[in-house]
């Protein structure tokens, strides 16, 4: 139980959240499946009640289960297998309380309610995981961990190292490389001293000094000395314990119930554990008996009366007696996917690379070329011109790499033309009064005007992933600069005009163009093209 990173403690704390919300929820009605390449939602009984036809699908929550549609955003559907909120979003947490986080291209993480509505933005933050007990824990762009409340109020201002959220009135964090435990006005309540934590369950939380470890109480006192070389949180009474390479039971007060015998094992759910011996899994009761011989290849906890099982690749669900409610057919069935209920930020301060590139623009002209411009202007520029090359009769390329900011270089430069600028001319020589060909050369059309720039981008640094944010802070720096309205369309922004600057933008999350048009039907064709590609990929 060493130091846990942030993301690690989101991915953690939100695999007990699960559990807990799951194994107290007796009856899951819906339950995501996998089948080829596509996720749906079955019954208990097997039956397809919402058909395959979304990349990721999670449980429901509040009604409403996060999914990600065809064209990989994120959406929320109720159970009848409709949207409630459209799939607009790169990334979503589940609801809990009738609240989600959501984070939009190039946007802040939102929280929105059941609706849509957008309730609160939280600015500051680069992380936020779903709430617990009433309050969200988010991480700042320079590393610190604070908590915001349902209306967007931070109570509890960043200062951690790290933390996690809130269990039974406590949530530990991380000060000067220790755990501790925090109430929710954020006073330290049991001083930091731990090399590892897990959550209050039950009163009490387990502990890891660095060799051993054990549980304390809500005051921070040994209530179980550390001895053992893990222990999880108690469920039902019972927690996981391991020693050497075997896990084993604890009853609250310490005492082993179940001894170490198990190559793995899960926590108590609805009366039963499971368990993996040698590579085949069952299940045991309270008592350390047998209860489903180990005959599985893989196993969940019971949730409710209900546990998800693999065998040969395929996945299926028993009942508490080991007998399969529905046979193993399935690619895969959400367990604990949904553990990753968090957002990052998609939001990248580009105002320094705004003002930098668009230095590029005249009144009448962009990187000194206007509608006049020709093949000869780019070979007499002074930036591109010792460069250029021609493999392609419509194209004129530049790899001279162009620094913007520490983050965005233009790694391409791309002169698109509407007509050839070269063609293929036979080539001579003679000898002894005989002409015979040679080969061919390239005769180049240095009067054909240019139809297109296109800028290729190369994002690193914090700018690495953030395609979208920055294609958002061209399209606004476009429209006020030039008085057009963009028109957004499978990862593309385009706003087309005769007579004047014409302006496409194709991005992904790790890349960015930017077209100038001078010749608005060259700029519309180059965009079919790519959104050809787009829907292909």
């Amino acid at each position: 139980m060493a130091k846990i990173t942030f993301i690690k403690s989101l991915v953690i704390c939100s695999l007990f959240a699960f559990c807990i919300s799951c194994s107290n929820n007796s009856s899951l009605n819906l339950i995501p499946v996998k089948s080829g390449e596509k996720w749906g939602y079955i019954n208990k009984k097997g039956e397809y009640v919402i058909n395959p036809q979304f990349q990721d699908a999670g449980f429901f929550y509040s009604g409403l289960a996060r999914v990600v549609s065809a064209d990989g955003k994120i959406g929320y559907i109720s159970e009848d297998g409709k949207y409630a909120i459209p799939a607009k979003f790169k990334s979503g947490t589940h609801f809990v309380d009738g609240l989600a986080f959501v984070v939009s291209d190039g946007g802040h993480p939102s929280c929105i309610d059941k609706s849509g509505e957008t309730k609160f933005q939280l600015k500051q933050a680069k992380y936020v995981l779903s709430f617990s007990e009433g309050l969200a824990m988010f991480a700042t762009t320079n590393k610190k961990i604070g908590f915001a409340d349902k209306t967007g109020k931070v109570v509890i201002n960043p200062q951690f190292e790290d933390a996690r959220p809130f269990s039974e009135g406590f949530a530990a964090v991380i000060q000067d490389k220790k755990w501790g435990f925090i109430d929710k006005t954020g006073k330290i309540v049991i001083n930091p001293q731990f090399d590892g934590v897990d959550n209050f369950h039950s009163g009490k939380a387990a502990f890891s000094n660095g060799k051993q470890a054990g549980f304390i109480d809500t005051k921070g006192g040994y209530v179980i000395n550390p001895q053992f070389d893990y222990v999880d949180f108690f469920s039902e009474g019972m927690a996981r314990i391991k020693s050497g390479k075997q896990f084993g039971y604890i009853t609250e007060n310490g005492k082993i119930e179940i001894n170490p015998q198990f190559d793995g094992a899960y926590s108590f759910s609805n009366g039963l554990a499971a368990i993996e011996q040698g590579d085949r899994y069952g299940y045991i009761d309270k008592t350390g008996k047998i209860q489903i011989n180990p005959q599985f290849d893989n196993a969940t906890s019971f949730f409710g009366d209900i546990a998800f099982v693999e065998n040969a690749d395929k996945w299926g669900i028993i009942d508490k007696q080991g007998k399969y409610l529905v046979n193993p057919q399935f690619d895969l069935i959400k367990t604990d996917l949904d553990a990753f209920s968090y957002v990052i930020s998609d939001f990248y301060d580009a105002s320094e690379f705004i003002n930098k590139f668009f230095e590029k623009a005249g009144d009448n002209s962009f990187d000194d070329f206007n509608t006049a411009s020709t093949l000869q202007s780019i070979v007499d520029n002074a930036i591109y011109g010792d460069d250029v090359k021609a493999n392609d009769k419509y194209i004129a390329y530049c790899y001279n790499t162009q620094k913007i900011t520490d983050d965005i270089s233009i790694s391409k430069t791309s002169f698109h033309f509407t007509n050839p600028i070269y063609e293929n001319v036979t080539t001579y020589d003679s000898y002894w009064g005989y002409r015979y060909e040679t080969g061919t050369t390239k005769q180049y059309k240095f009067a054909e005007k240019i139809a297109t720039i296109e800028y290729q981008f190369d994002l690193s640094g914090d700018a690495g992933d953030k395609g979208g944010s920055i294609a958002n802070a061209l399209k606004t720096e476009i429209e006020s600069r030039y008085g057009v309205k963009m028109e957004s369309r499978n990862g593309q922004y385009a706003a087309y005009q005769d007579n004047k600057f014409s302006f496409g933008i194709t991005y992904s999350d790790y890349s960015l163009s930017l077209h100038i048009g001078f010749d608005k039907g060259k700029l519309l064709n180059l965009l079919i093209n790519k959104e050809e590609e787009y829907e292909g990929d």
